[in-house]
């Protein structure tokens, strides 16, 4: 009976966690009539249905949903810093998705 309890445990354990590393997701619309079927990101960022790439400007990956335009927007996930710390700037934005999410940690 007590193995049970110790996965109901650890069961919620992970949900809890999964739900603290879950990354913000959002969705938005990239249709641009020059380039049906695709998400026209920018000029230089044009993705078929299931292509992602990173985002131009900040720290996300863009992958095309559908040939409505339809993308889903994947930023950082939020950590909080270990106690006594702050984050500082990141480390490279210029990096590919997720290691552009990398952020100096001071503390003190």
């Amino acid at each position: 009976m007590h193995y049970g309890i110790c996965w109901l445990y650890a069961g919620l354990l992970l949900l809890a966690g999964g739900q603290l590393a879950e990354a913000a997701i959002g969705r938005s619309f990239y249709h641009n009539d020059a380039n049906p079927g695709m998400c026209t990101v920018s000029d230089t960022v044009i993705l078929a249905p299931g292509e992602s790439a990173k985002a131009v400007n900040y720290c996300a990956r863009i992958t095309c949903e559908n040939e409505d335009g339809l993308a889903v927007i994947t930023s950082c996930d939020y950590q909080a810093p270990l106690d006594g710390c702050i984050f500082g700037f990141y480390k490279d934005q210029e990096a590919a998705y997720p290691q552009c999410c990398e952020r100096n940690l001071i503390c003190g």
